[in-house]
């Protein structure tokens, strides 16, 4: 067998162009934490929503600089304790969703160990959970849950962990507990549940075949920077989002019932999705 047969393929470099764009990326987000950054945490500590659409703004430029088309489908609910609970993909997944609306995110706690980790999800808003331990689970579903009544949606990628995009994996019911306790405040206002779907359906500006999905999508042993520059060697993506009807939760509605019934409406979003022609042509609103 030569060696030429069992060489690893080797990635090409990145355009001059592609490597410019980055770096100015990273300045232009470095600066806007830099100005943007403590005032959004003086209204956090002081229960202030005012810069509440500051990480909008970050998460939009940050899709800008990764060349991610987002395009909505549907809308994301506006009013009551909302749990969003879409698929998970890709680290793209969360700038995506940060750039349609105000949200906090669920998040594992070794992102909150890195000061500079630290430092964006708290702008953004944060609810961490210590996967490894089961015990601080009722905890972590307190915080969503006070956190959902004071206003912010929490986001919750039920599936626990990424997948290759081609396929959703069952619903863990853990953290749905986390919205029914939010329905058990005595408020009036709903206590909603938001299906939805992250489908990236373009890489290059061509259709995405299931092939080249592991550009975009991270899951497995995958290590983030060689994937990164897989991606970035992609020519951008794009990601259709599919929000479903809400679906309202009852304080009487076990955790299980309201993750089973989010898990098959994520499913017909699934389905809709993959009916699309791929010429990409949609119904709804495009937003960038």
């Amino acid at each position: 067998m030569s060696l030429a047969a069992t060489a690893k393929p080797v990635a090409p470099p990145l355009a001059a162009s592609t490597c410019v764009r980055f770096a100015g990326l990273v300045l232009a987000l470095a600066g806007f934490v830099v100005v943007f950054g403590p005032p959004r945490r003086l209204a956090q500590r002081l229960g202030w929503r005012l810069g509440e659409r500051i990480p909008v703004l970050f998460q939009r430029l940050l899709c800008a600089g990764l060349g991610v088309t987002v395009r909505q489908h549907g809308e994301l609910v506006a009013e009551g304790s909302r749990l969003i609970v879409a698929n998970h993909v890709s680290w793209l997944d969360i700038p995506v969703m940060g750039a349609l609306a105000p949200m906090s995110f669920l998040a594992k706690k070794e992102i909150g160990e890195h000061p500079l980790g630290r430092e964006l999800v708290a702008m953004q808003g944060v609810v961490y959970v210590d996967r490894g331990r089961r015990r601080c689970i009722p905890g972590v579903n307190a915080r969503m849950a006070e956190t959902m009544r004071a206003g912010s949606p929490v986001l919750l990628f039920a599936e626990a962990t990424t997948g290759d995009g081609n396929r959703l994996m069952r619903f863990r019911s853990s953290h749905f507990e986390a919205i029914r306790l939010a329905a058990m405040s005595g408020n009036e206002s709903p206590a909603l549940i938001q299906p939805v779907y992250l489908h990236y359906s373009r890489l290059g500006g061509l259709p995405m075949a299931r092939f080249v999905r592991p550009r975009v999508a991270w899951y497995g042993d995958m290590t983030f920077m060689p994937h990164f520059y897989r991606y970035a060697g992609g020519g951008g993506a794009t990601c259709d989002v599919y929000c479903g009807e809400p679906i309202r939760v009852t304080p009487d509605m076990h955790r299980k019932t309201a993750a089973r019934l989010t898990e098959a409406a994520v499913r017909r979003l699934a389905a809709e999705a993959r009916a699309v022609r791929p010429s990409g042509i949609l119904a709804g609103p495009e937003r960038a």
